[in-house]
């Protein structure tokens, strides 16, 4: 029976405080949605002309409703947010002025500078980070290399935290050590965000009241044990949403600036000038010989510093060729020996050549015999 009791007026009480809560975010929230329609989504401006679009093709009369100001201006009173109303009312000026002064922006800046002397430049740029009470919060930097592009041998990437007062000031001052290439401006609106999360840890922060007075009058470990373990859920809920609000204090309280710094020989020009074409054709050909000559120059540099590496490859190179050509006479050699007949084989081949010749000389002579004694008994006829 206790039990039920206790959670009776557990439900009771935090149903009370839930409503409690909702009214409040409602309220907050009904308000910020109204002039920000999502908050991540949309800028402060754009907000405000939804609001107003809204307002008009509502029968809601905005600049006949002083207590909506008045509400508005309550909940961003210097003292932080809060609920309740102004029993004067404000001008929609003031409530406007009050409410741009309350957003919660988290502004991000990305910068690329290009820079003919890096190291100055990066020690200017520290310079003015500490002058504003700023930090780094991430660097990357590369001092170049031999094999890199001859244009660009050194660069870094920082990412800056300055405070958000001094954030246009500290662009204006850091455009000054080199020559920006690029920049980017981006902000986002958490405000609804904000006030959603503070307006459930203020729901935690009553139920836990709540809790505590009734674990003083507890009385039966069962009792006890069941608040401990909500008190617990309670406390942890708020530690969690007072992290989540220390998070967007300090994206809010300093912005974000992201620097990629370049060194280059000749810096990139930002104003373009209209010129003549006969300008544009002497510029144009006495950049075209420089290049020519910087090149010409960077060449010769580099065979003479790369000269031990060349006599290196070629050397590499010649002793396979020189191996390959050995191999090839080797083998020419030995298929030209086998080629070659041997001494025996000439005599054999020169005796057996002489002996066919002795053979047709005799048969030669075989065939002229009978010619020769026709001859010889002719003679004789005639002789007798």
């Amino acid at each position: 029976m206790k039990k039920n009791e206790l959670i009776s007026k557990l439900s009771v009480i935090g149903a009370m405080v839930l409503v409690a809560s909702t009214m409040v975010a409602c309220s907050s929230s009904a308000n910020y949605a109204t002039t920000t329609a999502t908050a991540d989504d949309y800028s402060y401006a754009q907000g405000k002309n939804a609001f107003y679009e809204t307002a008009t093709n509502s029968s809601y009369d905005l600049y006949d409703d002083a207590d909506y100001y008045a509400e508005e201006a309550e909940y961003y009173d210097e003292g932080g947010y809060s609920v309740g109303s102004m029993s004067t009312p404000i001008t929609e000026t003031q409530a406007n002025a009050s409410v741009a002064a309350n957003r919660k922006l988290i502004k991000t800046v990305d910068m690329t500078i290009e820079t003919v002397s890096f190291d100055e430049t990066i020690a200017n740029l520290r310079n003015k980070i500490n002058a504003i009470g700023g930090y780094i919060e991430s660097e990357y930097s590369y001092n170049g290399s031999l094999y890199n592009n001859s244009n660009q041998s050194k660069y870094a990437t920082i990412t800056v935290r300055v405070p958000d007062t001094e954030l246009d000031g500290f662009v204006n001052d850091v455009s000054g050590i080199g020559n920006v290439t690029q920049k980017t401006t981006s902000t986002r609106d958490v405000t609804l965000n904000y006030v959603d999360t503070e307006s459930k840890k203020e729901m935690y922060k009553a139920e836990q009241e709540s809790l505590l007075a009734l674990l003083e009058k507890a009385e039966t470990i069962e009792d006890i044990t069941y608040l401990t373990q909500r008190l617990t859920e309670v406390r942890y809920n708020i530690e969690s949403m007072e992290s989540s609000l220390r998070v967007y204090d300090d994206l809010v309280d300093y912005a974000t600036v992201n620097f990629t710094i370049n060194e280059v020989k000749v810096l990139t020009p930002t104003v373009i000038v209209e010129k003549t074409p006969g300008e544009e054709l002497k510029e144009g050909f006495a950049t075209s010989v420089k290049d020519v000559l910087v090149d010409t120059r960077d060449f010769f540099i580099k065979l003479i510093i790369n000269l031990p590496y060349i006599i290196r490859g070629l050397i590499c190179l010649a002793i396979p060729v020189v191996i390959i050509f050995i191999i090839v006479l080797i083998i020419v050699k030995v298929c030209t020996k086998k080629s070659k007949p041997s001494k025996k084989t000439m005599d054999n081949v020169k005796a057996a050549n002489e002996k066919l010749a002795s053979v047709a000389a005799k048969v030669e002579e075989e065939k002229k015999a009978p010619v020769k004694a026709e001859e010889k008994k002719e003679e004789v006829k005639t002789g007798k």
